[in-house]
């Protein structure tokens, strides 16, 4: 690391440092905003490139989240040791019933929590307006606090589910996500990658739990910025075995068998695939495979292919119920047709597609399935991906790439 890189580094973190202790000050006199708002103050920072000042603002997010639950946690602990909290055992609803028992005369709590569930959001928030003991209010307000974050199925009335979440919620992977872009951007890849696998390592803790995917993919770009293309795969690899679970070996088989033997067409009337995050990595990797002459090449082109066409004849199927796919060409002639469709098809890049997996068939010998594809990406006529596929036409053995693994 050269010297003005060493000393940009040390002016991010003591401007991380300073900004932190500050907050911390702030947090312990009550004078803090939302750590949320700290978060989205740091992103807009971020798409200014004011980078010192998000790093503040994101440190600032995980301090009030550590500081709020940490809290959290120690007056639950409090309340757990009431006489109310024994009686209710592990039950949220038991352990607020005996709070009300104790609290409110029978009618009046009754006339309260009319048509409310006992541990609905609405009727915490009335019980939290009334005088209560020390304790009651305590829990409910532990229970609002993470209710914020959690549906309150989730906590599927347990206390233990309850702690547990307070103990996750304590983390804000987000935040740390954020960091390691800031770092990223600022070419300080390790410290980077050391951010992003924090982050990943806390996705329990995250608000939306797919968002672990954008982590991932974060690290995937990381690894290709620094040509590190085993980790690189690697990652494309664990994004989809963390969205295709339903793809077993079986299915997998069946579905190839179909494209080989019987065609594109054919494959696409027996198999939909919905797309889910892993659309993005098989697309990669079905170009990474193919580029090293790699096998399963056609497996993941086909995949990604498939994902993209299922989700525009979903499009064509609810402008026009009457609609079934009757082959590749007949659908690129309807999608021509509708506005929508056409833009979704040209920012997922078809041609693109369509190329890969020719390609990759080629590859595997099934020839005659890959020209047909050729065909059409030479009609389709889009460039620069036309010209290449009649080139593919006249001299199918250039679909060979060259790149060394």
């Amino acid at each position: 690391m050269t010297k003005a890189r060493v000393v940009r580094v040390l002016t991010l973190i003591m401007l991380v440092s300073t900004g932190a202790a500050s907050f911390a000050q702030a947090s312990l006199l009550g004078g803090t905003e939302p750590a949320w708002l700290s978060l989205e103050r740091g992103k807009k920072a971020y798409d200014t490139k004011d980078f010192g000042s998000a790093l503040v603002h994101f440190d600032n997010a995980i301090s009030l989240r550590r500081i709020n639950f940490t809290a959290a946690l120690g007056r639950l602990d409090q309340v757990l040791d009431t006489k109310a909290a024994k009686i209710g055992e592990d039950s949220i609803t038991r352990v607020l019933a005996a709070f009300a028992a104790e609290d409110f005369i029978q009618r009046d709590y009754i006339k309260l929590s009319a048509g409310q569930a006992a541990a609905s959001k609405s009727l915490l928030e009335a019980l939290r307006k009334e005088r209560l003991s020390d304790s009651h209010r305590a829990f409910i307000d532990v229970l609002l606090l993470v209710i914020e974050y959690r549906p309150l199925q989730a906590l599927d009335d347990s206390i233990a589910g309850l702690r547990n979440q307070v103990q996750l919620l304590s983390r804000y992977p987000e935040a740390e996500y954020w960091k390691g872009k800031v770092f990223f951007l600022e070419g300080e890849l390790g410290i980077a990658e050391a951010q992003y696998r924090r982050a990943y390592d806390m996705s329990p803790s995250l608000e939306i739990p797919d968002e672990r995917f954008t982590i991932l993919y974060a690290m995937a770009s990381l690894y290709d910025a620094s040509s590190n293309f085993v980790a690189w795969e690697n990652v494309m690899k664990s994004i989809v075995d963390g969205n295709d679970g339903a793809i077993d070996q079986y299915l997998r088989d069946a579905m190839m068998a179909t494209l080989l033997d019987q065609g594109f067409d054919r494959f696409m009337t027996l198999y939909r695939l919905q797309p889910t995050y892993s659309q993005e990595a098989h697309t990669a990797l079905g170009s990474y495979y193919l580029e090293r002459g790699r096998a399963a090449a056609s497996f993941h082109a086909a995949i990604a292919l498939n994902m993209t066409l299922s989700q525009a004849i979903n499009m064509l199927v609810r402008r026009d119920s009457d609609y079934v796919w009757n082959g590749l060409d007949d659908f690129m002639e309807r999608a021509r047709g509708d506005t929508s469709v056409s833009a979704y098809l040209s920012e997922a890049r078809l041609p693109r597609l369509l190329l890969t997996l020719a390609d990759a068939l080629y590859v595997s010998n099934a020839r005659v399935v890959a020209t047909k594809l050729w065909k059409t990406v030479a009609t389709d006529g889009t460039a620069p991906f036309a010209a290449v596929a009649r080139m593919r036409i006249t001299d199918p053995a250039s679909a060979v790439r060259r790149q060394a693994p």
